[in-house]
């Protein structure tokens, strides 16, 4: 009962920041504000919010522990390497991109090659940030069911719901507002995650977890010692590629060119008040992204080979499918009472963090890109946007009703972002691309991306692939990269 008490608290003081946040939109003079934030924020807001952003539930905190449980420090290649390049190359881009008069990254393909151009960039976007914010409510749910004895889809319209009536009525500022909160709290969540992993460690093996071993000098000291290999590498935690040289190559070609134009991060980017604000909020995010993207995960998901050992080739059922319930583990194992409580507390707001992020940037794809509904009057623009913003969130709670795999997601929605996002921005600097290039580039790769994933997963695709490109799981996305060049070059030579 405690814990349902701490989430209806926290939801409430989301909602009042949310209400808080209307007071300044419903004052604009048009729709713009709704999505912009007034393009006023300071360098440490533009930091706070990138980093509670990423810092999600289902992707730095479920998703990358799973990676190093699976691989050991091998999993540096699958996540935390790729995302510091990509910060590091917007810091580098920032001074011309927010120099641009437009928002979103559509408006500024629009801007360069016209309407149809935005609008398949816009798509992508929407369909990326979908399953992105379908995920990160599908693994909340998942996490507290337990906790709160309550069925995971009631959880899955709970937590979609909190989020839609804030984001509904602050917009853009609603979700930076929070976003300052939620960092806090989901910061100090991951902290208490691996002081969870440490208390087990030094635990006396009588399975409580509740027994410091005084004969352990520390959980990290017993940790280097342990000859533990990863799940699913049969590797030494320590073999720095044992995700595999054709997994780490395709990770590299999904993840960079897509995660540097990445439209969640730009929105910070660009709402920030000037390029010098912009940059110092991306050093900041880099940092966290060092602890919290690749020190802490490392520590708790190379930790739980020891805590959760692999049992006849089999994931023990206290860590669940794959190794996604680590966390709901530790909890249950190591912390006390109390400490469950405040756990589940930060478990929400790292949901809701990554939750109003996507769900803004799926909602701003569809009104402000392809309705345009900023161009009308300001009662009018601020009407459509949010009625969109609700159903995005609604569409983003029947996706997590159906998701099951973390991997199929995070990979397919990257690569959509790579062969169908990635260019048509970059190319707004390109003095030789064309409209057409552009457009059959991102139509061309968001179709062959998608198509090769369902033929892969479900068809023949994978039977006909090479041996190192099926046994990667990823050849869908190189297929989509093909694509995606065809069309460009077919764009080129068809003219403007």
């Amino acid at each position: 009962m405690s814990i349902w008490f701490a989430f209806i608290g926290y939801s409430a003081l989301a909602i009042w920041l949310g209400a808080r946040a209307a007071r300044t939109t419903a004052t604009s003079a048009s729709g713009v504000e709704f999505w912009t934030a007034g393009r006023s924020l300071s360098g440490l807001e533009v930091g706070v919010s990138l980093s509670a952003g990423f810092l999600s539930i289902s992707w730095s905190c479920v998703y990358a522990v799973q990676l190093f449980y699976w691989y050991g420090l091998g999993a540096l290649w699958l996540m935390t390497i790729p995302w510091l390049c990509a910060l590091g190359g917007i810091y580098w881009l920032a001074r011309r991109y927010h120099g641009l008069e437009a928002f979103s990254q559509p408006e500024m393909v629009g801007q360069r090659f016209g309407q149809s151009a935005r609008t398949v960039v816009a798509l992508a976007l929407a369909l990326v940030f979908l399953a992105w914010a379908g995920a990160e409510i599908y693994v909340a749910a998942s996490l507290l069911a337990p906790q709160m004895a309550a069925p995971r889809w009631l959880l899955v319209l709970m937590i979609a719901g909190v989020v839609g009536i804030y984001s509904v009525m602050g917009g853009f500022r609603a979700v930076v507002d929070t976003d300052k909160l939620q960092y806090g709290v989901v910061a100090l969540y991951i902290l208490a995650m691996a002081w969870l992993t440490h208390r087990g460690l030094t635990a006396n093996g009588n399975g409580n977890g509740l027994s410091p071993d005084p004969t352990a000098i520390t959980g990290l000291w017993r940790l280097v010692e342990a000859p533990v290999h990863g799940a699913k590498s049969d590797l030494p935690w320590t073999h720095l590629l044992a995700g595999g040289i054709a997994t780490i190559a395709l990770t590299f070609v999904t993840y960079l060119p897509g995660w540097l134009f990445e439209t969640d991060l730009w929105l910070r980017v660009q709402a920030a008040r000037d390029t010098r604000a912009a940059r110092r909020g991306l050093l900041f995010a880099a940092a966290n992204s060092v602890l919290f993207i690749g020190l802490l995960p490392a520590f708790i998901g190379i930790s739980a080979l020891v805590l959760f050992p692999m049992q006849d080739g089999v994931f023990p059922a206290a860590i669940g499918n794959e190794a996604d319930g680590v966390f709901s583990a530790l909890v249950s194992q190591f912390a006390p009472a109390w400490v469950a409580v405040l756990v589940a507390v930060g478990l929400v707001a790292a949901a809701m963090s990554t939750i109003d992020t996507c769900a803004n940037v799926m909602a701003l794809s569809i009104a402000y890109d392809m309705l345009r509904a900023h161009e009308r009057n300001a009662a009018a623009g601020r009407r459509i946007s949010r009625r969109v913003t609700l159903a995005s969130l609604a569409g983003a709670a029947l996706f997590a009703l159906g998701t099951e795999s973390l991997w199929d997601i995070f990979y397919l929605s990257s690569g959509v972002l790579t062969t169908a996002v990635a260019f048509p921005v970059a190319a707004v600097f390109l003095p030789w691309a064309t409209a057409r290039m552009v457009s059959w580039s991102a139509g061309a790769g968001l179709t062959g991306t998608v198509s090769a994933y369902f033929l892969e997963v479900y068809g023949p695709l994978a039977g006909l692939e090479p041996a190192w490109l099926a046994g990667s799981g990823l050849g869908f996305i190189l297929w989509g990269s093909l694509a995606a060049v065809a069309g460009a070059l077919a764009g080129r030579s068809a003219g403007r």
